[in-house]
């Protein structure tokens, strides 16, 4: 120990949390202030979760602007919370105003989902801002097909996923999916009215 670099010298007066007896994931509290419960119900969890996860991509990228070292870590949690937020969202479109049970759309192919998505938006959607949400449906289809590539170090053959080289701008990814979030609760409230108007 009385040879390690200055570099690890200072982890040692680090504080770490260790595992203790008694740890439980889990623990009840009564605070409302500070406790989190689960929705009871599928339609408040998918949304949750999907509000979730979009939030949880901005939430990174904020620690990266924070924390700058933290950017090469930080960037596949990005996108795969960029990238099930956007497969939730559309899941949700075409659950609710589709027709589509879970069954018909379980799976994670986003481009697939993209085109039946864009059937039910139909002519309702602004065109201008559905064939930008497309464009980026598609690269994010494109990046990662299958949703493991922001998830695992190699892919089922043994090899890392292939993903493109040089540096990116994770405030850039934020700004435009932002957008993307927007368009998609913008999309539902525009559906939902248009269903409440037929009935």
């Amino acid at each position: 120990m009385r040879n390690l670099p200055k570099s690890f010298a200072g982890l040692l007066n680090m504080s770490y949390r260790f595992p203790k007896k008694g740890d439980r994931l889990l623990r009840k509290t009564d605070d409302w202030d500070t406790g989190v419960s689960f929705s009871s119900d599928g339609i408040s969890r998918h949304v949750h979760i999907w509000d979730g996860y979009m939030s949880a991509g901005e939430a990174l990228v904020e620690d990266c602007r924070r924390n700058p070292q933290e950017r090469h870590f930080m960037v596949y949690p990005i996108l795969f919370a960029y990238r099930h937020a956007i497969e939730l969202a559309m899941k949700w479109i075409l659950t609710m105003y589709g027709g589509y049970n879970a069954n018909d759309i379980a799976h994670h192919d986003l481009w697939r989902l993209w085109k039946l998505c864009r059937e039910v938006i139909g002519a309702a959607g602004d065109e201008e801002a559905t064939d930008a949400v497309e464009k980026i449906v598609k690269e994010m289809h494109d990046l990662d097909k299958s949703a493991l590539a922001f998830r695992y170090g190699i892919d089922r053959n043994n090899e890392p996923p292939k993903l493109p080289e040089g540096l990116y701008d994770p405030e850039n990814i934020r700004d435009v999916m932002t957008g993307v979030g927007h368009f998609f609760d913008g999309t539902d409230g525009m559906l939902s009215d248009l269903a409440g108007a037929r009935a």
